[in-house]
């Protein structure tokens, strides 16, 4: 196997604390790559702001493309530390002249996305960042760039391995300390993941095949260890409260490797302490944590025990983990009903948490109904669906589809949307076959809604097999969970699945969602015209919109410069500027 690394380190980003150890660790990590027999110069590339360098994104994109441009690898790995930031659910890796200069950043999930299909057997991504929202930095306006090319080498999606040092999203633990991130927690990291790619961990390696005496380090067990290792030494070191603890993962692959160690396992050295003394005791088994909160909310969700789902929120109400408590009462919020079960048109939009006061719609009738601004009645709209604009007091809101025979339900949580629900009218056919499963598909549907406002709503294989049946069970009356499952399957690289439920879609009601087409690669090189069959216009889900360069899709022109208007939320959320955009392309009937 042929293998290469590239490794970035960013000390100094604009004005924003200087961290002490991002430059160094990468240099770290290179090291480590050359004892591994990786070529130097050639396969190992070092990417820092030692010495007063600058780090741009086009360094990065070079030193990809001339690997693959170059006699190939069958493996890279790609590690970054730095400054990052959340910006619309995305991961953001912000270099040298960020934030001043917004295209002075890495767009993590397109260059992943991008990563899949450039020809490299198996990719490894790295980030030693913060995950913070760019609230009170420049950071808001920032627009990474993809560093992977856009050649589409391979027909097939490769397995693509991602491991980040901290949680993506609204935890309680996100970093409240600048300082002590930059003294501690970017080293402390690094530091870890560098214990067992070194095999200074024996619990972390598996031997090879008959004959073969070297030992290995894969990516399921490097993800296990660092989830454990990484919280212990943070809470060792009274970093707990200042930190986000919490490393993630989204592991993909299953034969590949990311280290071999020829010494014997019963060599190997134990673990420095968290301070760099030895001796440090082993790590004890893994605790309980908001991963493991989550996916067991998620996996009860799935199997539609609701009594058992009741429990374990009350459960992670109680203990003691960082985000645990706020994730569960998200669920509570979500899960409670409201507003009216149908309209006499069959079609209408309800919300909490927020009044509408205005909307536009031109290709329906709608109406407000009421005082407070919280029901809208449609009729007369075109078939099979329509956009509708809505704005919302305090200068924000979106565009959501309206469906014949369905019912939108919009919640807003301290100023976030943070679902958007369709379920059919009680008053047509449809809702005759969807009553008897719609208690376990709310279920579903709320953790699945919770669980991406905090970071994470994954499916392991056994849980997207369960979720697809259902889906093809339901088929489109609960459309809105077609776009959850779809982002976890995307996660798991699992294409046809969302192919399967786009189907299941557009053959039910007539339409697919924007975020299935786009996840399902049917938008490739396209622009959505009001024939496509696609609602919205644009996607639904705010990380949907990372990928879109990635996919080169063609949004509508009256749409340039959009994704500078949207606000912090799980579903797109844009400002007054944003929604001027979305009226002026609906005015246009160019979109449906």
């Amino acid at each position: 196997m042929v293998r290469a690394g590239i490794f970035i380190g960013v000390d100094r980003t604009g004005n924003l604390q200087k961290l002490n150890d991002a430059a160094a660790g990468a240099r770290r990590m290179a090291d480590w790559a050359l004892s591994q027999g990786l070529a130097d110069q050639t396969h190992v590339k070092l990417i820092t702001d030692a010495d007063g360098q600058k780090v741009h994104p086009d360094l990065i994109f070079d030193a990809i493309k001339e690997l693959i441009d170059g006699p190939g690898v069958d493996q890279l790995l790609v590690y970054f530390a730095g400054h990052g930031v959340n910006i619309n659910r995305n991961e953001t890796w912000l270099l040298t002249d960020a934030p001043v200069r917004p295209s002075a950043a890495v767009n993590v999930s397109g260059s992943v996305e991008l990563a899949r299909y450039c020809g490299i057997q198996h990719v490894v991504i790295v980030s030693d960042a913060c995950r913070v929202a760019p609230e009170g930095i420049q950071a808001q306006n920032v627009r990474g760039v993809d560093v992977f090319p856009n050649e589409g080498a391979a027909d097939r999606a490769k397995p693509v391995d991602q491991f980040f040092a901290c949680f993506l999203g609204k935890t309680a633990a996100e970093i409240k300390d600048p300082g002590a991130a930059a003294s501690s927690f970017n080293a402390l990291y690094t530091n870890v993941l560098l214990d067992a790619l070194k095999g200074a961990r024996p619990e972390v390696l598996e031997p090879g095949d008959a004959g073969d005496r070297s030992h290995y380090v894969r990516p399921r067990k490097l993800e296990s260890y660092l989830e454990t290792e990484v919280p212990r030494r943070v809470k060792a070191m009274g970093l707990e409260k200042k930190v986000n603890q919490s490393p993630d993962a989204i592991i993909t692959s299953d034969a590949s490797w990311v280290s071999r160690i020829d010494t014997p396992p019963g060599n190997a050295t134990r673990s420095p302490g968290p301070l760099g003394m030895r001796g440090a005791p082993p790590a004890p088994p893994t605790p309980q944590n908001l991963r493991t909160v989550t996916e067991t909310l998620v996996g009860t969700a799935v199997k539609g025990n609701r009594a058992l789902l009741t429990q374990q929120l009350r459960r992670a109400k109680t203990v003691q983990i960082a985000g645990a408590e706020d994730l569960a009462g998200t669920v509570d919020r979500i899960a409670v009903p409201f507003g009216p079960d149908h309209f006499e048109s069959e079609c209408g939009i309800k919300v909490r948490g927020a009044r509408i006061v205005d909307f536009f719609a031109p290709r329906a009738s709608a109406r407000l109904l009421g005082a407070e601004g919280d029901l809208l009645r449609i009729d007369g709209l075109e078939t099979p669906a329509v956009s509708i604009l809505l704005r919302f007091e305090g200068g924000v809101g979106t565009v959501i589809p309206a469906i014949p025979g369905f019912l939108a339900a919009l919640t807003f949580d301290d100023g976030e949307l943070v679902d958007v629900a369709y379920e059919p009218s009680v008053n047509t056919p449809r809702w005759q076959r969807f009553k008897d499963q719609a208690a376990d598909l709310r279920t579903l549907r709320t953790v699945a809604a919770s669980s991406s406002r905090h970071g994470r709503f994954r499916l392991d294989l056994s849980d997207s097999l369960t979720v697809a049946q259902k889906m093809q069970d339901a088929k489109g009356n609960d459309p809105t969970l077609a776009v959850y499952a779809a982002y976890a399957y995307h996660d798991l690289q699992a294409v046809e699945r969302i192919r399967d439920m786009s189907r299941y879609l557009r053959d039910d009601i007539g339409v697919t969602l924007f975020d299935l087409a786009l996840l399902g690669r049917m938008l490739i090189g396209k622009s959505i015209g009001p024939g496509d069959g696609i609602v919205p216009f644009v996607p639904l889900l705010s990380q949907g919109w990372a990928l879109l360069g990635a996919h080169r899709v063609k949004l509508h022109p009256r749409l340039e410069g959009i994704e500078s208007t949207m606000r912090d939320s799980l579903w797109s959320l844009f400002d007054d500027a944003g929604l001027e955009k979305l009226r002026h392309a609906m005015e246009t009937k160019e979109v449906r």
